[in-house]
């Protein structure tokens, strides 16, 4: 194995963690009209300016301000949130701002969506056009459309508490919602459970309060509500908390040290010690704590039975098959995606200086791999990864890794697909993401470690693009392994 240091293994979720966190309660979007009605009266009693603290195990790491207008024909909303967070050692400012516009019935007209972190940046935006939600994401001069069938046009109440209150839940009574998140551009399914009122304490006054918590593919996040309405306090995974301050409170600096690294505390740690992972040729683990959720675990390399899961390292082989003859059932995987975007002239340029047309499958993938290790900067990244983006600031994680090399193998004619899970080093998992690409057979393939295929203790949980990875909230902190056979 190449030395890496250690700061180069950066997994998914610290973004999806908190856009999750922050957004889930501005892109709602009820499933069942009949029980999650928006009544606009409800609205009208919430505060128009709202502010709120975000704390990491009761350290100040950021803050939220939100507005709520009236407006002749509906609503206008805002939201910015900011925070300062640490990923590998290394503080990151990370800035969303989130807005839009609500028709009086509160059903959605528009709304805007941006991310920023460093030199990277993220803007997804869109509308209602008769039962569709048609959604332009990337910078100007870069954008790609997508659509999402929504049935009937759908809500945004402000968030899936707020949707659960102006459905008037009974306590100990389940709603279901569904959510829009625009980071992934995926809709996701949420339940909402009214649970016993309780008093607590806010900006020095005890208030009682409706308590609600959403069931977020098996994370659980809660929340606390006066009786108008307004969110007074949330929790959520890894020490996350929101809580109600004052607009001068909300302006003080933010934590200065102490903050905890969530890439380590969401790491896994190993029950032993696992030398020169790249001399493996398989190893048989233990694994618990993914449930029921539907996750790729089984299949390929990958085989389990109950608990124990055995990964055995691939032999690629000479392919056998020209550029023509590739099997029609692939052909999805040299398509562009918002995200990855294959076949872009940027992308052709580049691939034209890496491969030549005669190439062998496995050798473009090869050639496409080195590159990418060799010529992308290895820096965690809060942001969500563009292939274009990356491409121009030859920077980034292994999101931003997975992504360029998954679109240029796909503009080289290599069918390509994402795979998220875990990798082991230096004593633990950790949350990483890689890709596996097409040459007669599936192989795998690193470019943070300039490896294919990839060794053994990459666990393959996910395989597909960021609206997959959001199936990864529902488990951290909960998955526990035990290494019990290494074999070289």
């Amino acid at each position: 194995m190449p030395k890496i240091q250690y700061s180069f293994i950066w997994g998914v979720f610290v973004t999806i963690i908190f856009i999750t966190l922050l957004i889930i309660r501005l892109e709602i979007v009820p499933e069942n009209r009949e029980q999650t009605t928006i009544v606009p009266v409800a609205a009208d009693r919430r505060p128009a300016d709202t502010w709120m603290n975000i704390y990491q195990n009761d350290k100040k790491i950021g803050f939220v301000h939100r507005t709520f207008t009236r407006m002749d024909k509906g609503f206008h909303f805002a939201e910015e949130a900011f925070m300062q967070i640490n990923a590998l050692g290394v503080i990151q400012a990370l800035t969303i701002l989130t807005e839009g516009d609500l028709n009086y019935d509160m059903t959605i007209s528009s709304f805007n969506f941006n991310l920023t972190s460093g030199i990277f940046r993220f803007n997804a935006h869109g509308s209602i056009v008769k039962n569709k939600l048609i959604i332009f994401t990337g910078l100007p001069g870069s954008q790609e459309k997508s659509e999402i069938p929504v049935g009937e046009i759908p809500h945004m109440s402000g968030g899936v508490y707020d949707a659960a209150f102006a459905a008037k839940l009974e306590k100990d009574t389940t709603g279901n919602f569904s959510i829009f998140d625009p980071s992934t551009l995926a809709m996701r399914q949420v339940k909402v459970t009214r649970n016993a009122d309780e008093i607590i304490p806010v900006m020095g006054k005890r208030t009682l309060t409706q308590k609600y918590c959403a069931d977020f593919m098996g994370a659980r996040n809660c929340a606390w509500l006066n009786k108008n309405g307004e969110t007074l306090k949330e929790t959520g995974m890894l020490g996350l908390s929101l809580e109600k301050v004052s607009p001068e409170e909300a302006r003080k600096e933010t934590a200065k040290d102490g903050i905890i690294d969530f890439t380590q505390a969401a790491s896994i740690p190993a029950n032993v010690a696992i030398q020169e992972p790249v001399k493996l040729t398989g190893i048989k683990l233990k694994i618990t704590g993914i449930g029921h959720m539907f996750f790729y675990v089984n299949g390929g390399r990958q085989h389990l039975r109950k608990d124990v899961l055995t990964i055995t390292r691939e032999t690629p082989s000479p392919s056998q098959r020209s550029a023509d003859k590739l099997p029609p059932e692939l052909a999805v995987f040299l398509k562009a995606t918002p995200l990855i975007q294959a076949g872009d002239p940027a992308m052709k340029e580049q691939v034209d200086n890496i491969v030549k047309p005669g190439d062998p499958p496995e050798q473009k993938i090869s050639k496409i791999v080195n590159w990418v290790y060799r010529h992308i900067e290895k820096k965690p990244s809060l942001s969500v990864p563009n292939a274009l983006e990356v491409l121009k600031n030859k920077t980034g994680d292994c999101n931003e890794h997975a992504v360029l090399v998954a679109a240029l193998l796909r503009t080289a004619g290599i069918p390509a697909q994402i795979e998220t899970g875990l990798v082991y080093l230096r004593g633990r998992f950790y949350y990483h993401a890689w890709n596996i690409a097409y040459a007669d057979s599936w192989l795998t393939a690193d470019a943070v470690f300039n490896q294919v295929p990839a060794d053994v203790t990459h666990i393959r949980l996910i395989r597909g693009e960021s609206d997959k990875q959001l199936d990864l909230i529902g488990v951290m902190g909960k998955i526990k392994i035990d290494v019990l056979e290494q074999t070289k």
